[in-house]
C-alpha cells in the first residue's frame, strides 16, 4: 500500500513545488511617470530634430555685495582657489531672470528652463535654493507664458514695492528648439531701496538709503535661434537686456539712464563668425540739480564725495569680460563664448587708497543691471528640421526599418539560479522514490 502511493505522491509534490518555477520569470519593469500627461524621462520615440544648441542668459535687477572680494574661493581641487577671484562675504540678488536651453540634457523637462526669482543670496559663494520662483520647463511645449507677482523679500539690506515676473519655455515635438520664441524670462519692479539700514558709523545725509530706484526697472533674459546670413543653418543667440529710467543715491545724487545696456552672445559654431555684442549704457549724473558728468564707454567711472571727502561713492560702468573657446563634447563639437557686464556699480567707501593688504574692495557694493550670457553651437551651425527614420536598404518606398529586438534583461534576482537547482533536486527525488519502491519490504519478526 505504501509503495503503491509513493510514486503518485511524488508527482503531486513535484507539481506543487514546480508551479512557481514553471511560471515566466519576472522582468525589470520600465518606470513610468506618476502623471499620465507628464512627458517621459528620456527622448520621445519617433523622428527627432537634429538641432543641437546650448545657451543661457541671466539678468539681475540688483545685486548687493557686502565685503566684495573679501573671502577666498573654496574648491575641491588643491591650489585652484588661489587662482580664482575672491568671493564676497555676503551677496543678495533682487529680481533675477534666467533662460536656459540645452538640447543635450538627459531629462526632457530640462531641455528648456526659464525662471523668474524674487531674490537669491549667497554666503562666501554658497547659494541655497530660494522659494517663490516662477518656473516653466519644456518639454512639453508652453504656447502661453506664465506671469504673476513674486513674493517680496523682507531684508534689512533692501526692500521692494512691486515685483512681477514672466517666464516661457517652448519646444516643438518634431523641430525641437527650432521654435520662436524659445526661452524668455522677465522680472520688473516699481520701487527699490537698497541698504536702507546702514550702520550708524556711515553718516549719509538727506537720505537713509544708499540706492533707490523710484521708477520701473525691468530685466529680460532670452535664448533663441537666429538665421545666419548666407547659410541654411542657424546660430544660438543669448541676450540680456535692461530697461531703467533713473536711479537716486544718498546725498542728492541722481543718475538718469539715457541708453540702457544690451549684452548678446551669438555662436554659429565657428570662431570667425561668432561674436559678443555689447551696447554700453549712457548715464548722466547730477547732484542737487547740478550736472556732474556722464558715464559711458569713454568715461567708465568717477567718485562722488558725500561728506567732506570722508564718505565716497564710486560710480562705474563695469568692464565687459569675455571668454571664448572651442569644445568637443559627447553630444557635439563646436564653439562656445560668454560674457558678463554690469550697468552700474555703486561702491561705498572704496579701500584702494588705503594701501592695506587683504581688504575687500569696498565696504559695500551695489550692482544694478548685472548681466551674463553664454552660447554654444555645433560646427557649421544649428541644423533645423526632422531627422528621417532609419530605412532598410533595398526596400521599396524607403519603408522604416522594423524595430530591433530588445536585448535580454540582465539577471537581477537569485531566482534565475534556482531553476537548474530545482530540476537537479527533482531528478534526485524521483530516483530516490523509484529505488525506495523497488526495494523489498522487510517484515518485523514476531517474538
Amino acid at each position: 500500500m505504501r509503495r503503491s502511493w509513493s510514486v503518485p505522491l511524488a508527482g503531486v509534490l513535484l507539481a506543487l513545488v514546480a508551479a512557481p518555477a514553471l511560471a515566466q520569470p519576472p522582468t525589470t519593469p520600465v518606470p513610468g511617470p506618476r502623471d499620465p500627461n507628464q512627458p517621459p524621462v528620456s527622448a520621445p520615440n519617433g523622428p527627432q530634430s537634429p538641432a543641437h544648441a546650448v545657451g543661457d542668459a541671466g539678468t539681475g535687477l540688483g545685486v548687493i555685495r557686502l565685503g566684495p572680494q573679501g573671502v577666498p574661493t573654496s574648491t575641491i581641487l588643491p591650489g585652484l582657489g588661489e587662482q580664482l577671484p575672491k568671493q564676497s562675504v555676503t551677496e543678495l540678488g533682487l529680481g533675477l531672470a534666467s533662460a536656459q536651453v540645452n538640447t543635450e540634457a538627459f531629462l526632457t523637462t530640462e531641455r528648456v528652463v526659464t525662471q523668474a526669482s524674487p531674490f537669491g543670496f549667497a554666503v562666501a559663494g554658497r547659494a541655497p535654493q530660494t522659494p517663490g520662483t516662477l518656473v516653466q520647463t519644456a518639454i512639453p511645449d508652453n504656447p502661453q507664458p506664465t506671469a504673476g507677482g513674486l513674493p517680496i523679500p523682507q531684508t534689512p539690506l533692501g526692500s521692494l514695492r512691486v515685483l512681477n515676473g514672466s517666464v516661457q519655455a517652448r519646444w516643438d515635438d518634431k523641430l525641437g528648439p527650432c521654435v520662436s520664441p524659445l526661452a524668455t524670462a522677465r522680472t520688473s519692479l516699481a520701487g527699490l531701496e537698497v541698504l536702507s539700514a546702514l550702520p550708524a558709523e556711515v553718516p549719509l545725509p538727506a537720505k537713509t538709503s544708499l540706492v533707490s530706484v523710484p521708477d520701473t526697472f525691468e530685466a529680460t533674459s532670452s535664448v533663441r535661434l537666429v538665421d545666419v546670413p548666407g547659410s541654411a543653418t542657424k546660430a544660438v543667440e543669448s541676450t540680456s537686456t535692461m530697461r531703467a529710467v533713473s536711479v537716486e543715491l544718498a546725498g542728492g545724487v541722481k543718475i538718469d539712464v539715457v541708453s540702457p545696456p544690451t549684452l548678446t552672445a551669438t555662436s554659429t559654431g565657428d570662431e570667425a563668425s561668432s561674436k559678443i555684442s555689447y551696447t554700453a549704457p549712457v548715464l548722466k549724473v547730477s547732484q542737487n540739480g547740478e550736472e556732474l558728468g556722464t558715464l559711458d564707454a569713454a568715461h567708465p567711472s568717477f567718485d562722488v564725495p558725500l561728506l567732506l571727502d570722508l564718505v565716497v561713492v564710486r560710480l562705474q560702468i563695469a568692464g565687459l569680460t569675455e571668454k571664448k573657446s572651442g569644445f568637443t563634447g559627447s553630444g557635439f563639437s563646436g564653439f562656445q563664448l560668454g560674457a558678463t557686464a554690469r550697468m552700474l556699480d555703486v561702491q561705498l567707501l572704496p579701500t584702494d587708497k588705503l594701501k592695506l593688504p587683504n581688504l575687500p574692495s569696498a565696504l559695500a557694493q551695489v550692482s544694478l543691471g548685472e548681466q551674463i550670457v553664454r552660447a554654444a553651437a555645433p560646427q557649421g551651425g544649428v541644423v533645423c528640421g526632422t531627422a528621417p527614420e532609419p530605412t532598410v536598404p533595398g526596400q521599396p518606398g524607403g519603408q522604416a526599418a522594423p524595430p530591433k529586438k530588445a536585448p535580454p534583461l540582465a539577471y537581477t534576482n537569485a531566482a534565475y539560479q534556482s531553476v537548474p537547482l530545482f530540476w537537479t533536486g527533482t531528478g534526485l527525488l524521483l530516483a530516490g522514490v523509484v529505488i525506495f519502491a523497488a526495494l523489498p519490504v522487510r517484515r518485523a519478526k514476531k517474538n
